[in-house]
């Protein structure tokens, strides 16, 4: 297989408080919302937030008969960030915007890794280290 692009579709259970959370708290841009999706095109990838009832009309064609409904924590979205002063601002950012933040970011395995979740819990790992640093100044 030769992906073109990748798609990634989660279930959320409010649109407007979810467009809040993405674009104001990780400043994410976005479109907005568009019958029922909030699309948000990322690096080699494009997240779409899909409305939980609209999200399990896809899940049923794929023969999941009950894959509308937000599960915390079933993935992971992890992002290289360019500083640790980024970091920081967007955990703050991201909680402010009605993410939850388990604890500040701390110094682990040699990277500077801080975490949030969206208002469904679908968990957001954002790292920095001298890679990611380096990378960001290319």
């Amino acid at each position: 297989m030769r992906p073109i692009t990748v798609v990634v579709s989660v279930p959320v259970t409010d649109l407007t408080r979810t467009l809040r959370f993405y674009r104001d708290g990780l400043g994410l841009e976005t479109s907005g919302i568009d019958e029922g999706i909030i699309p948000i095109e990322l690096p080699n990838l494009s997240l779409f937030l899909i409305e939980r009832q609209e999200y399990a009309r896809y899940a049923e064609r794929g023969g999941v008969a009950d894959g509308g409904y937000p599960v915390p924590g079933t993935c992971i979205f992890s992002c290289a960030i360019a500083d640790k002063e980024e970091v920081d601002r967007t955990i703050e950012r991201a909680r402010q915007a009605g993410g939850s933040v388990p604890g500040p970011a701390e110094e682990q395995d040699g990277s500077y890794t801080g975490y949030v979740a969206d208002p469904d819990g679908h968990l957001w790992e954002l790292v920095w280290n001298e890679q990611t640093e380096a990378a960001a100044a290319e």
